[in-house]
């Protein structure tokens, strides 16, 4: 009783008129979600977009974890960039014995691109248009488990991302980005407008092989912000280490990347993995795939 009771509630926590998940990636897990600003391609095609301006390569990243360890909390993403485009793909559900109880798919395309450059500055923006679909599953049925209930039905939505970055000696980097700054939900029975977060974030490379970033995090609506902070160390070519700190809640998180792995000198391999405590639930445990041509 208790495990469906814990499903039913979960279910409606990610189903409050489509869920934000800010945490998508190995490295935003690993970082506490720590990614607004800085120079990543996986920052680029799910976060701001912003990151994605001065990318040259053609990279393919998937990822797969189970929300809070939980197997009825699947959450997959696939994404893949060319140049300063990039498109992406998400899904997370709600299942029990099989059945999928709701399930929540996102699409997104995206741009990024110089408004100003010279030797020492940059100053970059990114675009992102985002198609959300939203299956309601089906009812309890006569066995309460939904193996022969009928379809509740689906909803749409679409919403719209931009971001803001300033570049300095390749060392300092400022960001703003705005998810949903401007959305529509199909039908009025999920509410007028999605989710709207706002962050700033501020990264500092005293090295090259060092990255230190600080990001403010506020969704819209809610008094209190959430304070993030992350650590990226490339211990050796091959290897990295990250780890961050969040606060409201007050979350820890770390994790590695092990990559360069040239195959047939056509392209290199970046296997990665992170977790992140909850304050309540359990730990979520993030693993990722990358590949760049």
């Amino acid at each position: 009783m208790k495990y469906i009771l814990s499903i039913f509630l979960l279910s409606i926590s990610f189903s409050q008129v489509f869920s934000s998940y800010d945490y998508l990636g190995s490295r935003a897990t690993a970082m506490s979600g720590a990614i607004t600003s800085g120079n990543h391609i996986e920052s680029g095609i799910f976060h701001n977009p912003a990151q994605l301006s001065n990318n040259s390569n053609i990279t393919i990243i998937s990822g797969y974890s189970n929300l809070y360890g939980l197997d009825f909390l699947p959450l997959s993403h696939v994404g893949i960039s060319k140049n300063n485009y990039a498109l992406s793909f998400k899904n997370i559900s709600t299942e029990f014995n099989g059945n999928t109880l709701s399930s929540e798919t996102a699409l997104g395309v995206a741009k990024g691109f110089n408004l100003y450059s010279d030797r020492q500055s940059l100053i970059q923006m990114g675009l992102r248009f985002n198609f959300y679909s939203y299956d309601f599953g089906e009812s309890a049925g006569t066995e309460g488990d939904g193996s022969n209930g009928i379809s509740l039905g689906s909803s749409n939505a679409s919403g719209f991302d931009i971001g803001f970055q300033g570049v300095l000696n390749k060392k300092y980097y400022v960001a703003y980005y705005i998810k949903n700054i401007s959305s529509y939900i199909e039908g009025s029975s999920l509410g007028l407008n999605l989710p709207k977060t706002m962050s700033i974030g501020l990264s500092y490379l005293p090295y090259k092989d060092l990255v230190t970033s600080l990001d403010i995090n506020q969704l819209s609506g809610n008094k209190d912000s959430e304070i993030r902070f992350g650590i990226e160390y490339k211990l050796m070519e091959s290897f990295k280490i990250r780890t961050g700190l969040q606060s409201n809640p007050n979350r820890f998180s770390a994790g590695f990347e092990f990559g360069n792995i040239k195959l047939a000198n056509l392209y290199t391999c970046n296997f990665s993995y992170s977790f992140l405590t909850h304050h309540v639930l359990p730990t979520t445990h993030q693993f990722s795939l990358s590949v760049k041509f």
